[in-house]
């Protein structure tokens, strides 16, 4: 079974086909090129890095067309990239250094200068990504002697994504080939993809979106990517007839600011078949201004640990059934189960459960988190559903606290955690609130130790030290005291009803 070395057999089947579009330099790559360019890098890892299966190779860096090359020669040679979240303070990243302890760091110019502070050159070697004659982008380019190919077994671990956790400790998720192999087959037969289809990439690779949700089911299908490093909203609408793209993929505060650009209105999207909507749900009138100028939108759910393509909504039930992320994808079990792992009956609210070979192998050591999250192959979401009379599913919750911010998960007990540590505050609770922008934002609602006095802005301004700006709350109340129950814990569920009762409106 091929499952590492794709480029080999993208360019035995389709050697000219075009593969990808670099936005940023102009240039186009055939699969010939991309599976050259592979084993060039591959081989540089192997001779000179010393590189070999299992070894962990980190990355800090936007989104950029070598990036997506390291993970492919990675592949070859059975080496497990691993990026980083890039939007980290200098704290939370040295944490994820130090944690998955990588054999070799790429980075991108501007985290030159932390990367060379706080990576030990006598245990851990780096390269740069485009500065320089010895950077990937070069590297790749030049005349190597073949790679030794690493033959993957289903369950070799092909990344590692890390997804912050409730108890303030980002974890590390396995991703195998067997889960990218079963998450393309997936999202093929839900897409009907073809080699024919087109899309962007422009989702950060430290998000398991940027790299499953599209990119490698096209790769596997031979059609093409459309490279930009970050999300640009008035490039999309341009580069969409430009490049006649097929597939759009976003989460509703992408699509609604590619709505709010001047060039819109104009926008020809005559070459899209759909939207792939996910992340949060999508807005009605959102869904109806995409439809207005030929576009359904399809939403989905799916999470780092399963898939990520796991519920497909068809387009034409958008509005029908509105709230609703569909049916499972074809290769995909799954139950609602109560808090004893009873499925609940039809309509009734549980947890959703998934099983198959789409699931992740685990958390990067850290078994007890491991054997928390899969139960007898059964993977918990910690996400809340329910399934109606005619089988379409509905996330109505989060069992954990987790709320979205602009796509971007945030978990309140990593925010609380740093406000905690600011010497004026003496209890501290975030809950998720409603935002027009950003879906959800954070509220902090903060009791201040006696005879201490502190701003709003002043405490905004200390958690933007410690935390990327999307987790930092965009609104805190102070209070004399917080509601507790019995046992004395922080009663949230009161907070948000306050919040709704005085703020919301």
């Amino acid at each position: 079974m091929n499952y590492n070395n794709w480029l080999y057999k993208r360019e035995r089947y389709t050697p000219q086909k075009e593969a990808v579009v670099d936005t940023t330099t102009g240039r186009r790559h055939t699969y010939a090129d991309l599976n050259r360019q592979a084993n060039a890098l591959a081989s540089v890892l192997q001779s000179t890095y010393n590189l070999g299966a299992g070894d962990r190779l980190a990355v800090i860096s936007k989104n950029n067309v070598p990036y997506m090359m390291l993970f492919f020669a990675c592949a070859k040679i059975g080496v497990i990239l691993v990026p980083l979240n890039y939007r980290l303070p200098s704290a939370g990243l040295k944490a994820l250094l130090s944690d998955c302890n990588p054999h070799l760091v790429a980075y991108s110019t501007e985290y030159e200068e932390f990367v060379r502070s706080q990576v030990d050159p006598e245990n851990t070697s780096v390269l740069p990504i485009k500065k320089g004659d010895q950077s990937i982008a070069a590297l790749m380019q030049t005349e190597q002697q073949p790679p030794v190919i690493h033959q993957a077994k289903a369950d070799d671990i092909a990344m590692i994504l890390y997804t912050s956790g409730t108890t303030g400790r980002s974890k590390g998720a396995m991703i195998s080939w067997r889960q990218i192999h079963w998450n393309s087959l997936n999202t093929g037969l839900s897409l009907q993809l073809t080699g024919s289809d087109s899309t962007f990439v422009n989702t950060p690779f430290y998000h398991t979106g940027g790299w499953h949700v599209m990119l490698t089911p096209l790769i596997h299908r031979g059609g093409t990517l459309i490279f930009q490093p970050e999300f640009d909203a008035a490039g999309c609408n341009r580069l969409i007839e430009e490049e006649s793209i097929s597939i759009l993929f976003g989460i509703p505060t992408m699509l609604r600011m590619m709505m709010e650009q001047p060039n819109f209105e104009d926008a020809d999207f005559s070459s899209l078949r759909f939207t792939i909507c996910g992340g949060e749900s999508c807005p009605i009138p959102l869904i109806n201004r995409f439809k207005e100028k030929g576009v359904p939108i399809r939403q989905g759910y799916g999470l780092t640990e399963a898939g990520p393509n796991c519920y497909s909504l068809p387009a034409e039930d958008a509005i029908r059934k509105k709230g609703s992320v569909g049916f499972p994808n074809f290769h995909i079990g799954t139950k609602i189960v109560d808090d004893n792992n009873l499925q609940v009956t039809q309509g009734e609210v549980g947890e959703l459960l998934m099983k198959g070979p789409h699931v992740f192998e685990g958390y990067w050591k850290m078994p007890e988190a491991t054997t928390k999250t899969i139960e007898d192959g059964w993977v918990h979401t910690g996400d809340l559903f329910r399934r109606d009379e005619e089988g379409y599913y509905y996330m109505v919750g989060r069992k954990k606290e987790m709320y979205i911010s602009g796509g971007e998960n945030v978990y309140p007990v990593q925010v609380e955690k740093v406000i905690y540590g600011h010497p004026a505050v003496a209890q501290a609770a975030i809950i998720g609130v409603p935002d027009e922008r950003w879906g959800e934002t954070g509220c902090a609602y903060v009791v201040l130790n006696a005879n201490k006095s502190l701003t709003a802005e002043e405490l905004k301004a200390y958690c933007r030290e410690y935390l990327a700006a999307y987790q930092c709350p965009k609104h805190i109340v102070f209070k004399d005291d917080l509601p507790v129950g019995d046992s004395n814990k922080i009663q949230k569920r009161d907070l948000e009803d306050e919040y709704q009762r005085i703020y919301a409106n």
